[in-house]
């Protein structure tokens, strides 16, 4: 099946209305509460969820410089986002982190993680030996003058950030606990877990976890990260003006229109996929049964059948998604119209990218990556 290794990435959303304005980055600079353990407890916090798009680089409190002098962004110079990616990846080969193959950190031993800003042309990126900087620098020397790299001084490398997630796995099996997320590829050189609910007898409760599995706590970021399902019923349409409906019977079928699973509300197609030769549609765990029929848009009409569910997942361990085993012609489209080009493995989404989503409920949005999972 296309993509085995999914990639769940936790987005901050916002409607898509052209670029990325001013509008984006007021949501962008809203802060949110997170807890960390510090002096024996735990202790509330709050900052932005995309904290280095508020404020200037050389501002970050763990700053330690630029690998460049010239400063690739401003008011009358705007960075190009693929040379950008193309930097990034060139730093990802660098560095040697391959999570397919399971290794990571080869030659940067004190790498501990990087996130981007398409805005600035920036790559930030942990890492504190003097060393391992110039490493960078040499590597990325081509880009000088197009791309930058500022440096963030880390506490924890790539290395012990992913063992520590890899025990972490082990708190999913807490029903109690209630862990809906888990992430050591992020913006904050920390290991992030989600909890459904944060309360005191919940910190109590993951104290306890991460003693058991040896775990600092002094290495965690506590957030309370809900990702339950939206409840679309009576949720309001977004007035894009689009060609045609997304409720509308379209053959062949692409991502983005409305399906419907007998006894679920409506639910959204997602893309094409193919299950040992076989080709279906990957759309949302949460809005179907495993071996149910499907029908686009709705099952008003037996003559809207598409295929029948053959896989489900939906569990904060899981992740959310089904594939349908379609009777109809798919094309790689997503409403409305965009064409797919290609797909690319995991490694190469970088916190810090812009995302977009077409869903029949909420219309075209997009947000940005804060985190990266590959435990979910």
């Amino acid at each position: 099946m296309l993509g085995l290794r999914w990639v769940i990435v936790l987005l901050l959303g916002f409607v898509v209305l052209g670029s990325f304005g001013s509008a984006g980055n007021d949501k962008a600079c809203q802060p949110v509460k997170y807890w960390v353990f510090e002096n024996g407890q735990w202790v509330e916090k709050s900052e932005p969820r995309i904290w280095w798009y508020c404020q200037e680089p050389e501002k970050i409190k763990n700053f330690e410089g630029f690998a460049f002098k010239e400063k690739p962004y401003g008011l009358l110079k705007k960075p190009e986002s693929i040379i950008l990616h193309q930097a990034a990846r060139e730093l990802s080969q660098l560095v040697g982190i391959d999570e397919l193959n399971g290794e990571s950190s080869r030659n940067l031993s004190s790498y501990g993680g990087m996130f981007i800003d398409e805005n600035k042309g920036l790559i930030f990126v942990y890492v504190r030996d003097e060393k391992d900087k110039e490493k960078i620098r040499k590597a990325l020397e081509k880009y000088k003058g197009k791309v930058n790299v500022a440096f963030l001084k880390g506490k924890y490398s790539f290395e012990q950030l992913k063992e520590e997630g890899e025990k972490a796995k082990e708190l999913f099996r807490s029903r109690e606990l209630g862990i809906t997320w888990l992430s050591y590829q992020n913006s904050k050189n920390r290991l992030i877990i989600g909890l459904e609910s944060v309360s005191p007898r919940n910190l109590e409760l993951l104290s306890g976890h991460l003693d058991k599995l040896r775990i600092p706590k002094e290495a965690v970021i506590v957030e309370e990260i809900d990702l339950k399902p939206l409840n679309i019923e009576n949720y309001g349409k977004l007035s894009l003006i689009q060609p045609l409906s997304r409720n509308d019977v379209i053959r062949p079928l692409m991502g983005g229109i409305q399906f419907q699973v007998p006894g679920h509300n409506y639910c959204t197609l997602g893309f094409p996929a193919e299950k040992n030769g076989i080709v279906g549609m990957v759309t949302a765990g949460h809005c179907t049964d495993e071996g149910a029929p499907a029908y686009q848009p709705d099952t008003s009409d037996p003559s809207y059948y598409i295929g029948n569910v053959e896989i489900k997942l939906w569990s904060p361990a899981q992740g959310d998604m089904a594939w349908i085993k379609t009777t109809v012609g798919v094309t790689p489209k997503v409403y409305p119209y965009f064409i797919i080009k290609g797909y690319k493995p995991y490694r190469y989404q970088y916190v810090g990218s812009t995302v977009l989503k077409s869903g029949r409920t909420t219309g075209l949005t997009g947000g940005i990556i804060l985190d990266i999972s590959t435990s979910l």
